[in-house]
């Protein structure tokens, strides 16, 4: 195994004071400092300039324009560093600052994608090179991910957590997109190395180099799309993903730098030159989601090009391994837990398949006043029902939301539900009582599915 190979390592920061302690901390953590390229997309504003660089021992030794955009060249303890100077106000969001940072790879060995609030573990370079060769065993391509354990900066190392965790699926939104939460890992059995995983995290990825060329971000990706894209076209591309069993780096998670939507929702940021509203934005990288994901049809389908699948696998061997189905915006149950994909899960036939999904529902509840009563209701309850007739939940209007059925006539909410496919509701019905007497006759109710 050669250690003695190059990482090319792209961050995406915004207004973040904590760029230069990651910097610092990555670099003098390194084994071997001189074998590390950093490209930095560097989106600020006054409160950081290239002075800061230069008080902290970044050795700045020349700028140049390229490809439209100014470049600064630092180096440190013999690491490159290249600043992409961006004002913030000019920024595209996550997506767009990755690729521009991926754009700049030269061939380097090895690829670390991370965000720019991080510490890093000692000898972090050789433990990842060492790790993902050590994997080339089970996988041709290996990826090592994950959300890395947490710190805080102002107590940094102590408090830190010491476990690593998986990342499973917590829900899916109305309009499809899945949403994560990551779970502490178990501990290792005897001579695993590494935990095999269904996702990717965008804010820690160690693989070969070529990966930056071959899953390049989507510029197009502002924030929250981002993950479930990268981890579908990446195994499409026949990477193999996995969490590793012991920490190599750190995470700010309440990290308290201003955020792009923030500032774009704003003045100045919100009159400058970018072309784009976040509601455009957040709508552009839904769409892109789910035209990869196969959910628009006709003539609504997009031309992703190289943002799209890829040749090695299919979408539905990557919904069967990680027990996915987007179009039924359901998850087999073993993707709500700790779990590594289950091998024969393509075998499954169709229709047993859909029977072993948890469905993820949203429905927006209106009920309605259709006669004016001498006294209003004391409570009112809404109960849904399975297709077989079966009481699936109850619901007790809230102190508000009675007020607002008394004040205006009708009152609104939304019930979102996770059940297998039997107990999903096929009927509501609304129920009030005044003076310990039921009634049924006094208010109405509709039930429609939210989308989006």
């Amino acid at each position: 195994m050669n250690l003695e190979r190059t990482i090319f390592v792209q961050i995406p920061s915004y207004r973040d004071v904590q760029l230069l302690p990651t910097l610092k901390d990555m670099i003098g953590n390194a084994t071997s400092p001189f074998l590390l390229r950093i490209v930095v997309c560097w989106q600020h504003g006054a409160e950081q300039d290239l002075q800061t660089f230069e008080a902290n021992g970044f050795e700045l030794t020349h700028t140049a324009s390229e490809e439209g955009s100014t470049v600064h060249f630092l180096r440190m303890h013999g690491a490159n560093i290249e600043l992409i100077d961006m004002d913030y106000v000019h920024s595209e969001g996550c997506g767009w600052a990755r690729n521009l940072a991926q754009r700049r790879y030269r061939g380097e060995h090895y690829n670390l994608q991370i965000d720019s609030h991080h510490r890093f573990s000692g000898e972090w370079d050789v433990k990842m090179k060492s790790l993902l060769e050590l994997l080339r065993v089970r996988s041709p391509k290996p990826l090592l991910t994950g959300y890395p354990p947490s710190f805080e900066p102002d107590t940094y190392p102590s408090g830190r957590q010491e476990y690593t965790a998986a990342i499973i699926v917590d829900s899916f939104s109305p309009s499809g997109v899945v949403k994560f939460r990551s779970v502490r890992l178990p501990s290792p059995a005897h001579g695993e190395i590494a935990f095999k995983a269904k996702f990717v995290a965008g804010g820690f990825i160690f693989s070969d180099g070529s990966f930056t060329q071959e899953v390049m971000s989507d510029p197009d990706h502002f924030f929250c799309t981002e993950e479930i894209a990268t981890s579908i076209r990446a195994f499409t591309k026949g990477y193999e993903f996995y969490h590793p069993y012991v920490p190599l780096l750190w995470h700010q998670y309440n990290n308290h730098a201003r955020k792009v939507w923030d500032d774009q929702s704003e003045s100045p940021a919100a009159k400058s030159t970018t072309s784009m509203t976040l509601e455009d934005r957040s709508s552009a990288a839904l769409r892109k989601t789910l035209a990869l994901v196969g959910l628009l049809a006709g003539s609504d389908i997009e031309d992703l090009g190289i943002f799209g699948l890829g040749s090695q696998r299919t979408l539905f061997q990557y919904e069967r391994y990680a027990g996915i189905n987007f179009r039924l915006r359901a998850v087999r149950k073993e993707s709500l837990t700790v779990q590594e994909p289950i091998s024969l899960s393509e075998t499954i036939e169709e229709n047993e398949w859909k029977r072993s999904l948890v469905y993820f529902r949203a429905m927006r509840v209106h009920i309605f006043c259709t006669t004016r009563c001498p006294s209003f209701p004391a409570s009112v309850l809404v109960s849904s029902y399975s297709s077989d007739g079966a009481r699936q939940s109850a619901r007790e209007l809230s102190k508000p939301e009675m007020k607002a059925l008394s004040r205006e006539g009708q009152v609104e909410y939304v019930d979102t539900l996770s059940a297998p496919l039997d107990q999903l509701p096929v009927r509501y019905a609304v129920h009030v009582r005044s003076d310990d007497t039921p009634t049924d006759h006094q208010l109405s109710i509709f039930v429609e599915e939210v989308l989006l």
